[in-house]
């Protein structure tokens, strides 16, 4: 009753009739419901106070999904409200795909084809961030612990040895772990606050990690996303490597800049993991 007590009166504000149906779910920065919005079935997103680097990706994900919306793919917005952390969507059907799912070579091989379809979107003159400059930002606010914490000196390290200005820049979601890809007849990608310029690699890079994909079950992937397999394999094993550091990164900004705590983070579980890399 608390929890619904306290989302009512922060969607008392929204100009339309809302009704919440259901919580779908809880992340370290928001809260997310099933809900009716003016008769339609939507997505109801509310942020917790979020800091200052975050509260600025929100603002750059909702130019960028008007910019897809017109673009290639449905992100009806019906309210959106940044700086009271509220965002709703219409509702699109679908379920998470989990990992015995996704391994199957047809399913691997239409991740990729979709994957490549984002990155074929033209930005024309639509300003879009680049990736350095979101990685900068993290640099930044971390820049008195680097020195001190050896899995981000190594995460920062690993992304410099990259030499990410001379990549090829596409547009990329930069987001594609598990909770963001849904499935109905095919994937879908949702979830775009962290969309950017980036390298090709990256998404695919991310999908390497997020399923812990094999060599073959990699293959399958990239025959989806390129039929040639023009891609460099230690480029790609260089930046699956990255995205496992960048998890931790971005972890470490959120305590840094929240009341999160290194427990709540699982930040020793992390560091395990990335211990194998060393």
């Amino acid at each position: 009753m608390k929890l619904v007590r306290k989302v009512e009166k922060k969607i008392s504000s929204i100009d339309g009739e809302i009704k919440i149906i259901s919580p779908l779910k809880i992340d370290l920065i928001s809260e997310i419901f099933l809900c009716t919005f003016n008769d339609i079935k939507s997505v109801l997103r509310l942020d917790f106070d979020l800091p200052n680097w975050l509260q600025n990706q929100r603002y750059s994900e909702f130019q960028i999904l008007n910019f897809l919306k017109d673009k290639w793919q449905d992100q009806n917005i019906l309210y959106h409200d940044s700086d009271s952390g509220i965002l709703i969507r219409e509702f699109h059907e679908g379920k998470k795909i989990l990992d015995y799912e996704i391994k199957k070579k047809e399913n691997l091989f239409s991740l990729g084809k979709e994957i490549k379809k984002v990155h074929q979107i033209e930005t024309d003159n639509f300003l879009v961030n680049d990736f350095n400059d979101i990685v900068e930002n993290y640099r930044s606010i971390l820049k008195n612990k680097i020195k001190n914490d050896y899995f981000l000196d190594q995460g920062f390290q690993i992304f410099d040895s990259l030499l990410y200005e001379n990549e090829l820049k596409i547009f990329s979601h930069n987001d594609l772990t598990l909770g963001n890809i849904l499935w109905n007849k095919k994937c879908f990608f949702i979830d775009w606050e962290y969309a950017s310029l980036n390298s090709p690699y990256f998404d695919l890079a991310s999908i390497i990690s997020s399923y812990n994909l094999n060599n073959n079950e990699i293959v399958h992937l990239l025959s989806g996303y390129n039929k040639n397999n023009h891609l460099n394999t230690e480029k790609l094993r260089n930046w699956t490597k990255f995205t496992y550091f960048l998890d931790y990164i971005w972890r470490i900004c959120l305590i840094e800049t929240t009341k999160y705590d290194e427990k709540t983070l699982n930040i020793s579980f992390l560091k395990k993991n990335l211990s194998t890399f060393s």
